[in-house]
């Protein structure tokens, strides 16, 4: 995949490719499809698009032959989290979450968080997974003496290692009760499996005189550019307008993959409809051929006839002005 200058998204508009969403869960058995990673037909073994996702059951895989419309495969891996799926030459790394639960007087808690890595050539046979760090090990893995939570990896190269970057401590939206990440922290080493020398200082946390995040940082995708890196986050914040937490897509740019600075918006969580409950998280790629971006996004609502949170996939397309 080519990568593009980064002021190329600036000069990007966004619309969305249906108002349904594009992939769902089971509404009675898997509610929630969450937290979507994908692989372009130029990028994958066998030329079909690949799309990993996450269930309460676990990491589910999915293929396209087109994009927008999805064939369930299989589950992966039975109650991991947030996949990220990255291609270094002929080798694909699959990271995730995954962690602990204890059962007490007070109901269900978390007590550890891991960030685990398989590889496969095939994207059909995976290797035994692999921890490759810890919640222990990471500062800010509690957020204000919340539970220890690290989430949402992914991986990228730079200049010359491997940067891991993922989310830290839990923040708990009010009133939704919508867990997300607190904030956006970073590690690096020179191999995909680790060890990896964890940077103790946030890279993006919670700022109450931020328009977009004065609650959370929520999820971020990072985008590798050619002359620098971008990212598509969803932040959390209160709307004094709606009177109440909304999340939006806010496109954001770092010289170094450290030092971020919004610039742009994508959308905000509409008032209506199937993603009115909350953008939970989001993965983008730039399709050669097509000249188009495709943003994946998951989203939540609420059903007419459950009492269960919907949370279903949906699609932006992107187009240069």
């Amino acid at each position: 995949m080519r990568f593009l200058p980064v002021d190329s998204l600036d000069d990007t508009y966004w619309y969305s490719f249906n108002d349904e969403p594009i992939a769902t869960g089971n509404p009675y058995i898997a509610p929630r499809l969450s937290d979507p990673s994908f692989l372009l037909p130029d990028e994958s073994p066998d030329a079909l698009w690949h799309l990993f996702a996450h269930t309460w059951k676990g990491i589910e895989h999915y293929t396209s032959t087109s994009g927008l419309e999805w064939k369930h495969e299989h589950l992966l891996f039975l109650r991991a989290h947030s996949p990220f799926i990255f291609r270094d030459g002929g080798i694909y790394y699959l990271l995730y979450e995954i962690h602990s639960r204890t059962y007490g007087r007070h109901g269900e808690k978390s007590d550890s968080s891991r960030i685990m890595l398989t590889s496969s050539s095939d994207l059909a046979l995976w290797s035994e997974p692999r921890k490759i760090l810890d919640s222990e090990d990471v500062p800010y893995a509690s957020f204000r003496g919340g539970e220890r939570r690290i989430s949402r990896p992914q991986l990228l190269q730079w200049q010359g290692r491997y940067r891991l970057y993922f989310g830290a401590g839990e923040a708990v939206i009010p009133r939704s009760g919508i867990r997300t990440g607190a904030v956006l922290m970073s590690a690096d080493s020179y191999y995909p499996e680790g060890p990896y020398e964890v940077n103790p200082v946030p890279l993006i946390a919670p700022d109450p005189d931020s328009r977009w995040r004065n609650l959370a940082a929520g999820a971020v995708r990072i985008i590798p550019c050619s002359d620098a890196v971008a990212a598509i986050g969803c932040p959390y914040s209160y709307s004094p307008e709606r009177k109440k937490a909304i999340s939006s897509m806010i496109l954001m740019r770092s010289e170094d993959g450290l030092s971020w600075s919004d610039s742009g918006i994508l959308q905000q969580t509409p008032e209506e409809g199937w993603a009115s409950g909350s953008i939970t998280s989001c993965d983008a790629r730039y399709k050669e051929n097509e000249e188009t971006w495709y943003c994946y996004y998951s989203a939540e609502g609420y059903p007419d006839r459950l009492p269960l949170r919907r949370e279903s996939l949906g699609l932006l397309l992107g187009k240069k002005r």
